[in-house]
């Protein structure tokens, strides 16, 4: 992370949490209250010096930055997200955050001369700072858990002396946890069911990996949700079940009285995560649907589907017409973006009934959208055995079924 990049928009973060106007006009009491503040929600100290100095109260020099846990305090208090504008709530929304990583890739190659020699010249220090951060020194694994869905998962943790500030990503995009130095431990309640890859991170690199795999004990679930890290104040989980026109729908006038706020956008997902002792490199996938439009207005709107393997997933995404370049779909270890391939296939009719059907034959993908063949690809690096599947409206929708089956017709997952 550039630290200069994000530092001003991060002081006018901060200013509007604190909710007391322009930080010019700020009082010595304003200073003294905005760090009694930080302290009570982040549980560390940042002097009203150090405030003045952040908030240009006391001069200092053009490049001045504060430490990295004083910067990490503050993205903490306000609730700053520095990939907030491309940040992915939901499976549907995983595109945009690898959508900006591909604009960036084709920045960085018109300097990349440059660039090489940058790294030839500092090589000496970069293996230093390599040996530092060797990721031998950390180690995630999970210790126990207690539960099914929700599930508590207990993690033990090792982190080497070090001046960085150490997080813990939990991979249900949920907040990135402050690691205290020589801390060992840290739990944390998983309220969907998926399988998550848990990171400890410095934010920009990565030194530990694990896995969680969360369960619907044997059911079909239905989720509701505005913004998955708002999980679980606005959240609604309940047993999915076909109504009497046999069809899975919740109606938003529900959703409303479980407290899921929809003048807003918000997701709806049903999901079955029940391992399979299957390889996931073999299978049929099969999905009905269809979803309301809102014709007032001018967005983008979508369907995922997901299939969750114990190594890799499989996930396919559907828009309107228009928006066919805010698609990355997602194949094992392969992302295949709309900025740099022709999507335009995977732009359906909503209002419509859509028969999907995707047909995995030992790594050959064969997609097809009412009975036409619109997309092929290979991939190389396994899914691993099943665990899940999962279907995702942005806004609301109607499924009539969702399967997957082995190539000879065993059902895996029967909605």
């Amino acid at each position: 992370m550039d630290k200069r990049l994000h530092f001003k928009n991060l002081v006018e973060k901060c200013e509007q949490k604190f909710g007391r106007g322009n930080s010019q006009n700020w009082k010595h009491n304003d200073y003294n209250d905005i760090s009694k503040e930080i302290l009570e929600k982040t549980k560390i100290n940042i002097s009203y010096n150090t405030l003045k100095r952040i908030f240009g109260k006391i001069p200092t020099d053009k490049y001045y930055l504060p430490q990295q846990a004083t910067f990490d305090a503050l993205m903490e208090y306000s609730d700053f997200d520095i990939n907030e504008k491309y940040n992915q709530d939901s499976d549907l929304e995983i595109l945009s955050d690898q959508f900006i990583n591909s604009k960036a890739i084709k920045k960085s190659k018109a300097g990349f001369f440059l660039v090489f020699l940058l790294i030839s010249v500092g090589l000496s220090c970069f293996l230093l700072n390599e040996f530092y951060f060797n990721d031998g020194n950390y180690s995630l694994k999970i210790e126990s858990s207690e539960g099914k869905l929700p599930k508590t998962c207990f993690f033990k943790v090792n982190i080497p002396n070090t001046k960085d500030s150490v997080f813990i990503n939990f991979g249900d995009k949920s907040r990135l946890m402050y690691l205290n130095p020589g801390q060992k431990l840290v739990s944390h309640i998983y309220f969907i069911p998926g399988v998550f890859d848990v990171i400890l991170t410095n934010r920009t690199k990565e030194f530990a990996k694990s896995k969680v795999y969360v369960t619907t004990n044997k059911k079909w679930v239905g989720l509701a949700f505005k913004r998955q890290r708002y999980i679980p104040k606005s959240f609604y989980a309940f047993p999915a079940n076909k109504n009497q026109d046999s069809v899975f729908h919740i109606s938003n006038s529900q959703l409303e009285k479980q407290g899921v706020d929809i003048s807003e956008k918000f997701f709806v997902r049903l999901c079955n995560y029940n391992p399979i002792d299957d390889n996931g490199d073999a299978f049929i996938f099969e999905t009905a649907f269809k979803k309301d439009i809102d014709n007032e207005g001018i967005s983008c709107n979508g369907f995922v589907f997901k299939i969750s393997g114990a190594n890799n997933t499989i996930l396919f995404n559907f828009v309107n017409s228009g928006c066919s370049s805010r698609i990355i779909n997602v194949v094992s270890e392969k992302n295949i973006d709309g900025v740099t391939h022709n999507l335009s296939p995977f732009v359906i009719d909503f209002q419509k009934w859509n028969q999907i059907k995707l047909v995995n034959n030992n790594k050959t993908l064969s997609l097809f959208v009412n009975n036409i063949l619109i997309y092929k690809t290979t991939y190389q690096s396994s899914l691993g055995n099943l665990r899940g599947i999962s279907v995702e409206f942005e806004r609301n929708g109607f499924i009539k079924d969702c399967s997957l089956s082995s190539l000879n017709g065993t059902k895996y997952y029967h909605f």
